[in-house]
């Protein structure tokens, strides 16, 4: 049985094949700044980070072998100052209880989208392509 996520990049990947076939690389976004674009389903009063960078942070961190929110709150306070900066988590770090309010009230559908969206710009990228944009040469 096929992944939600798959299906949902097959449909952006149509979507990129036949509206934009062939991407600059200067079109494309980092993922924090396409997963700052999910609607974010917080109140403005007393947010203290920005949606991408908590969203970016759980990304990292589950690519780094966490499987809980508390790990992840972990990878947030273990990691350099470096990738928090990268990140943008300047001040301080997100704990456990914040990420799961966020996580349980944020839209999947929008998630899958956004995150479907900007894999399939990439994947109409040739190889060479994707690898200069990831590594920076």
């Amino acid at each position: 049985m096929p992944s939600a996520l798959i299906g949902v990049l097959q449909r952006h990947r149509e979507d990129v094949d036949s509206a934009c076939p062939d991407p600059e690389p200067s079109q494309l976004t980092s993922p924090a700044e396409a997963l700052g674009r999910i609607p974010d389903p917080r109140r403005v009063r007393g947010r203290r980070y920005r949606l991408g960078s908590l969203l970016g942070l759980c990304l990292v961190a589950v690519l780094g072998g966490a499987t809980s929110l508390a790990a992840i709150a972990r990878f947030a306070t273990d990691t350099d100052h470096g990738l928090r900066e990268q990140l943008g988590l300047t001040s301080s770090t997100p704990n456990a209880s914040t990420l799961g309010r966020l996580l349980s009230r944020l839209d999947g559908d929008a998630l899958d989208d956004t995150v479907g969206a900007w894999l399939a710009r990439y994947a109409a990228l040739d190889r060479r392509q994707c690898l200069t944009l990831w590594l920076g040469t």
